[in-house]
C-alpha cells in the first residue's frame, strides 16, 4: 500500500477571509483563490456540487459544498479558527467490501474496484449540505482486502494522518470489516495526545448495491469526524447504529448489518431519531495537552491460543521452547475459560507457563467469553496461573490485548515487568483498571461469612 504523504498544499485550494466591504469592482485575495480553486474543478460547468478537484501532482479528490451563497458568509470555507467556518475531513480509503464488485476475471468473486468510493461520494447530495464538512478523498493503491492488511499498512495510515494532521479537523478511514477492529485499535495506541477524531467505518454490502449500508455508515462517520462542536478526540468505529471506542470493539456478526459492538463498555453514542451520547464515557483530553506523537513500531512476535478441554500440553511446551530458541516468540496470549481459569491440576501445563516466563516470554491470560473479565485471584486455578507468572488482561478484547502488547513491545524501552504492569493500566481507555472492576461472586461481607464462617 503506497503512502499518501502530504496530499496537497493547503493554500492552493483554500480561500481566505475577505473584507466585509468588498464589492464586485474590487478583486480580493479571496476572489483570486476562489478562481484558482474553480480552475481545478472537473468537469466544467453545471452547479459544481460534487465535482472532482485534482491539483497537479496529487492523488486526491475534493468534494465541495454548494457554493451558491454570497461571499463572506459564515459558510465560506476559510483557514483559521473562525467559529462559522466549515470543517474539513480527510477520508482514507484502503479497500474492503465497501469498494468491491464482482470480478469476472476471478470467477465472479468480490474484489476492490479503484475509484468506486470516490465516484459514489460524488453523487451524495448530502455532502453539499452546508452543515456537512468538506471532504477530501484519498484512495490507496492498490486497494486491499482487510485480511491482507497488517501492521505495515496500519503504519502507513498512521503516518499519512500525521502528515496531514494540521490541515484537517477530522479523519475517516474506510477499510474491510474483517480486521477493522485490529486496525482501529492499533491506531488508537499509535497516536499519543490525539486532539482530533479518527473514525473507522466500512460496510457489509458493497457500495454499488441498492441496499448497501455504506451510505449511512459513511455519512455518520463524517458527522462524528467533522460536525461536532466538541469533537470526540479518540479513534472510534462507527457501524450501523453506534459509535464505539476502537480499542473496545469487536466484530460480532459476519452476516448482519449490526456487525460491531463493544462487549465490555457501552457505546460512546447510538443513533436513532436523535444521536444519544454517553458523554460520561468519552475520554477527556488531559490539560495541558502535548503535541501529537505517533509511534508506529509494533513488535508482532506474539501468538494467541484458545485451549480446549483435554488439549495436549506437549504441543504448548514444544511451541514455547522453539519460539524462545528462535527468538520468534515474545508474548503468548491464552484465551482461557470463564474468568481466566485453566486446568491447574495438570502440573505439566503450569510447568510450561513457568518455563515460558523463565525464557522471557510474556504469558497473558484473557477469557473465551464474549463479555466479562479475568479474575485470576478469585479461583484456585487462577491463583495457580498467577504464581506461574501469568499476567491478567482484565476485560480487554483479544484485539486490544494483541495490539497493546505489540505496541508496548515495539517501543523498545520497556522491560517485560514494565509491560506486565501496564497491561491493566488504561492507556487509551482500552481496559478497566483492576481497582474499578466490579467485585466477583462471593465478595460481599455476607457471602464471605457464608463461605468462610465468621471471623473471631
Amino acid at each position: 500500500m503506497r503512502p499518501a504523504g502530504l496530499l496537497f498544499d493547503y493554500d492552493t485550494i483554500t480561500t481566505t477571509p475577505t473584507s466585509s466591504s468588498s464589492s464586485s469592482q474590487h478583486t480580493t485575495a479571496g476572489d483570486r483563490r476562489d478562481d484558482e480553486l474553480d480552475a481545478h474543478l472537473l468537469p466544467k460547468g453545471g452547479n459544481n456540487l460534487t465535482e472532482r478537484v485534482k491539483p497537479l501532482e496529487s492523488e486526491y479528490f475534493f468534494i465541495p459544498q454548494n457554493n451558491n451563497q454570497s461571499r463572506n458568509t459564515p459558510n465560506d470555507y476559510v483557514r483559521g479558527g473562525d467559529v462559522g467556518r466549515r470543517k474539513r475531513v480527510l477520508v482514507l480509503c484502503t479497500g474492503g467490501t465497501l469498494t468491491m464488485a464482482p470480478n469476472s476475471e476471478k470467477g465472479g468473486a468480490l474484489s476492490p474496484v479503484p475509484g468506486a468510493l470516490t465516484d459514489f461520494m460524488k453523487s451524495m447530495l448530502e455532502l453539499t449540505n452546508c452543515q456537512m464538512p468538506q471532504v477530501v478523498v484519498h484512495e490507496y493503491t492498490p486497494l486491499l482486502d482487510s485480511s491482507d492488511m497488517g501492521p505495515c499498512e496500519w503504519s502507513v495510515m498512521a503516518r499519512d494522518i500525521q502528515a496531514n494532521y494540521s490541515y484537517f479537523d477530522g479523519f475517516v478511514v474506510t477499510t474491510g470489516t474483517d480486521t477493522m477492529a485490529y486496525a482501529a485499535t492499533a491506531l488508537s495506541f499509535m497516536f499519543e495526545n490525539l486532539s482530533k477524531p479518527i473514525v473507522f467505518t466500512g460496510s457489509q454490502i458493497p457500495i454499488g448495491q441498492p441496499h448497501s449500508d455504506a451510505r449511512h455508515n459513511l455519512l455518520m462517520a463524517l458527522i462524528f469526524a467533522g460536525t461536532r462542536e466538541t469533537p470526540i478526540c479518540e479513534v472510534t468505529i462507527f457501524f450501523h447504529d453506534r459509535l464505539v471506542r476502537a480499542c473496545r470493539a469487536q466484530k460480532v456478526d459476519a452476516g448482519a448489518l449490526f456487525a460491531f459492538d463493544s462487549p465490555n463498555m457501552a457505546p460512546l453514542a447510538t443513533i436513532g431519531i436523535a444521536i444519544r451520547e454517553n458523554s460520561h464515557l468519552i475520554l477527556r483530553p488531559p490539560a495541558p495537552r502535548g503535541t501529537l506523537r505517533v509511534r508506529t513500531r509494533m513488535d508482532t512476535r506474539l501468538l494467541a491460543l484458545r485451549p480446549v478441554p483435554g488439549f495436549d500440553d506437549q504441543i504448548l511446551s514444544t511451541l514455547i521452547e522453539a519460539g524462545a530458541q528462535s527468538r520468534s516468540l515474545r508474548a503468548l496470549i491464552l484465551q482461557l475459560y470463564g474468568c481466566g481459569n485453566a486446568p491447574a491440576a495438570k502440573r505439566a501445563f503450569i510447568n510450561c507457563l513457568e518455563r515460558a516466563t523463565e525464557l522471557g516470554i510474556l504469558v497473558i491470560a484473557s477469557t473465551q467469553c464474549h463479555r466479562g473479565t479475568v479474575m485470576m485471584g478469585h479461583y484456585a486455578t487462577g491463583k495457580a496461573l498467577a504464581s506461574a507468572g501469568v499476567i491478567s488482561s482484565n476485560d480487554m478484547t483479544l484485539e486490544a490485548i494483541s495490539c497493546k502488547t505489540a505496541y508496548l513491545m515495539g517501543r523498545g524501552d520497556l522491560s517485560n515487568d514494565e509491560i506486565g504492569r501496564l497491561m491493566c493500566e488504561p492507556l487509551r481507555g482500552e481496559v478497566t483498571h483492576t481497582d474499578d472492576i466490579p467485585p466477583p461472586p462471593f465478595s460481599s461481607t455476607y457471602q464471605r461469612i457464608v463461605r468462610n464462617g465468621p471471623s473471631l
